[in-house]
């Protein structure tokens, strides 16, 4: 990007991604504050750049130097790396937990319009310099932390799991994710769900080294491109095996199976996409799984990815019922949850603001008197488990299915 802007032709082309509807949600949006105070990241920063409405007007701003009046009547104006660098910031400064969506008087996709910044961005070489590195990692990887294929299992060992297939053909597949395969606190997450599976005696798979990640952090980077080639990959490795369900733990992983996969593809898979407690469920209403109810005080967290973006609210509440003799609901739950601050790459880029949230949600937490928080998504569990850490709060963090996995007698 030279001193005096990105070409004009390109920026153009960039630009021209987004529909006639999202140009007018952008103005609007623009205009408009009500979303402002449910954000988290404006909320726990009071930093206003961090703010939907403004993100648009940055976005708007940019879209006007290009096709808007003045440039019909003059010329196109160059669009400077200060102004996409600014862009930026106010773009990755997000947990995209779509509760802006939520909230929005207009009913706008706000988390389309969010994830097309990105894809704009990354046209524009405008992705922060961590982000950055961790396509790289993926690209080179197949996973975003850079660790080699072969170890995706190595939880199988960590965890004393004696039977975990890798089978040619299979009815079932647990697709383990890789905040879970590779992250040492998330390992008792895959064994839960690996013992659940053994239990029920489903004739189940795993997809081992053949496994690459979801492609969620692809698309939360803006990289489309290289999203539809992981799916492909995916979803090919379990069509080839013939299975009929994929059973996934990560509430990431299984949006984008859910959602974004037949977009990519253009198609349906031909398989049924379930998240491991949809699957848990199910099992327990047939009467297949008993268990025993912990009897302290369990306070559950919605992830956003799992709740308000993919739609499973009710099934975790019906696992705890069957499990927790006093399961108590936070605050600003189900479609309204309050994020934790462990999604849309927030990490990477502000780890410090993905801690002031999270310090948020377990303030209401432990305001209940919460002595077992748990979630159904592994990076819930990371961030709820580094916020206990720097609270010093007496709160044992477990997914879901770990807690289900122990009333089972199964850890």
């Amino acid at each position: 990007m030279g001193s005096k802007g990105l070409e004009v032709d390109r920026t153009r082309k960039a630009l021209r991604r987004f529909s006639r509807r999202q140009l007018m949600e952008f103005d609007t949006c623009a205009h408009c504050a009500l979303c402002t105070d449910k954000c988290p990241a404006y909320a726990d920063s009071d930093v206003p750049k961090y703010a939907p409405g403004i993100r648009s007007s940055k976005t708007i701003r940019l879209i006007n130097k290009q096709f808007g009046l003045r440039a019909s009547l003059l010329k196109p104006k160059p669009i400077s790396a200060e102004e996409i660098a600014d862009l930026a910031e106010s773009t990755f400064n997000c947990t995209l937990c779509g509760r802006c969506m939520e909230t929005c008087p207009f009913g706008f996709q706000t988390h389309e319009l969010w994830t097309g910044v990105r894809c704009l961005l990354h046209e524009l070489d405008g992705i922060p310099p961590k982000v950055k590195s961790l396509s790289d990692m993926l690209d080179e990887f197949k996973n975003p932390y850079g660790l080699e294929a072969e170890m995706r299992l190595d939880w199988v060992d960590y965890t004393g799991l004696e039977n975990a297939p890798v089978k040619e053909r299979a009815s079932v597949a647990y697709f383990v994710g890789c905040t879970t395969a590779f992250k040492g606190s998330n390992h008792e997450i895959a064994c839960a769900i690996s013992k659940i599976l053994n239990q029920a005696g489903e004739d189940w798979t795993l997809l081992g080294a053949e496994e690459w990640c979801c492609g969620n952090p692809l698309l939360t980077s803006g990289d489309e491109e290289k999203a539809r080639e992981f799916a492909e990959h995916n979803v090919s490795a379990l069509e080839d095996r013939g299975v009929e369900t994929v059973v996934l733990g990560c509430a990431g992983c299984f949006r984008v199976f859910k959602w974004e996969y037949p977009k990519l593809l253009g198609r349906e898979p031909n398989f049924e996409v379930l998240h491991a407690v949809e699957y848990l469920e199910n099992k327990i209403e047939e009467g297949g799984l008993k268990p025993d109810k912990y009897q302290g005080r369990v306070v559950y967290h919605d992830p956003c990815e799992l709740s308000r973006l993919g739609g499973v609210i009710d099934e975790p509440r019906e696992v705890l019922k069957r499990i927790a003799s006093t399961p108590i609901e936070l605050p600003e739950h189900g479609v309204d949850v309050r994020c934790c601050g462990g999604g849309g790459l927030l990490q990477a880029v502000n780890n410090d603001l993905r801690m002031k949230i999270v310090k948020r949600r377990l303030e209401q937490a432990d305001s209940l008197g919460a002595e077992v928080l748990t979630s159904a998504c592994p990076a819930c569990k990371l961030a709820f488990i580094d916020g206990v850490k720097a609270g010093d709060l007496k709160i044992e963090v477990l997914d879901l299915m770990e807690l289900a996995a122990r009333q089972l007698g199964l850890l």
